[in-house]
């Protein structure tokens, strides 16, 4: 299956990416039957994959081989990609972590945080479905505060029961699927407390997945929006539509934009449907009303006035991109003034549905309240 389209690669197995991985790292892969997740310690607790039908099946993740090929995926962890991982925001406005300054020419320059892009994670506890991982880390934001954390990542792959529990769904057995989810502890363990005025880092985890030419991102919404946070490059109707407090958006990876919902309109809940592949992945994650969300806009003047939300939609600007192709379903921590040995917490869920239209459209409308004909048709 190539959906006629030359950036859209083949599909490929998840036994191929597992071969794949283990020429460069040693993968830790979680199971219960035909449902597998790759993870990796040398990659800070990185969820790479998953499938729903063991290694011959699908590998629903995406993740950045030629960085390994040119071996740069170890100098480069940041920008790999992969199905869920960490990242700390925000990376724009006057709180910025994803900065370096020239000490002699004060020249602000955009870079990951070095331990984000170089520092392994250490195993705590490994079972056949879950696994624990760690760090201290340290980042640093533009006001030049120092951030030290110690980061605890659990991954755990969802039971059936979990599922159905979770999202208040019945599994048909024509269904098959795969869940998983990240579990990001972090405590302040530096020697200051951390202040709005300082500046304050979120925890952010980000999933990137492959897309179709007809990928549809679904939001659904609380309260009265009439438009979405928009970065980096203007949208249309074309690929984005408010209706019936659902936001549609297209995530075919042909364009490169991305789009946020702030915490007045956020549920904890919201995925995308590929018709080509006959899949809907679902993201759920920890959302207790907090409104304090890290800005990443850029020269914002509200650093506290951010997303919760994010989808990102790889594709080329002008002379920018492609990075995949991929898109990515991101969610974020509230923005908290820890106390030194204060901590914060932030789980986001993974569920990927693979089956007919029919019982795809049950999951929808019971998750989503949205008809997968209505996402379907929802842009051109």
């Amino acid at each position: 299956m190539n959906f006629n389209c030359q950036k859209h690669q083949e599909r490929n197995a998840f036994g191929e990416d597992l071969q794949f991985l283990k020429q460069y790292i040693t993968p830790i892969v979680l199971k219960q039957g035909q449902q597998q997740v790759i993870v990796s310690s040398e990659f800070q607790g990185r969820v790479f994959s998953s499938t729903s039908k063991g290694l011959v099946g699908p590998s629903y993740g995406w993740f950045n081989k030629d960085l390994f090929i040119n071996d740069n995926a170890l100098q480069s962890i940041s920008s790999v990609g992969g199905a869920s991982r960490i990242w700390f925001g925000p990376d724009q406005g006057e709180n910025n972590v994803f900065v370096e300054v020239n000490e002699i020419t004060k020249e602000v320059l955009r870079a990951a945080p070095k331990d984000l892009d170089t520092l392994p994670f250490n195993i705590f506890e490994k079972s056949e479905s879950t696994v624990t991982l760690g760090s201290k880390m340290h980042i640093k934001n533009l006001k030049g505060f120092d951030f030290y954390v110690d980061i605890k990542r659990s991954i755990k792959l969802l039971s059936e029961a979990d599922i159905a529990s979770n999202l208040n769904i019945s599994l048909n057995s024509a269904v098959d699927f795969v869940a998983f989810s990240t579990e990001t502890q972090m405590i302040n363990v530096g020697n200051e407390n951390w202040t709005k005025a300082k500046g304050i880092i979120s925890l952010w985890e980000l999933g990137c997945m492959k897309p179709t030419p007809n990928t549809t991102a679904v939001i659904p919404l609380k309260g009265e929006i009439n438009q979405a946070t928009v970065y980096f490059t203007p949208i249309d109707s074309t690929r984005i539509k408010i209706e019936n407090n659902t936001l549609f958006y297209k995530a075919d990876a042909e364009y490169l934009n991305k789009i946020g919902t702030p915490p007045e309109n956020t549920l904890p809940y919201f995925g995308s449907y590929s018709p080509e592949l006959n899949l809907l992945t679902v993201v759920r994650f920890t959302f207790t009303g907090e409104q304090d969300y890290v800005n990443a806009v850029p020269d914002n003047t509200a650093p506290y006035k951010g997303d919760v939300i994010n989808i990102f939609n790889d594709g080329t600007w002008g002379d920018i991109g492609p990075f995949g192709p991929f898109y990515e379903l991101e969610t974020s921590s509230p923005a908290k003034a820890l106390k030194v040995g204060e901590s914060l917490t932030h789980v986001h869920e993974t569920y990927h549905f693979e089956g007919s239209k029919a019982e795809l459209n049950k999951i929808s409308v019971d998750v989503f309240g949205v008809n997968l004909d209505v996402v379907e048709n929802a842009l051109p």
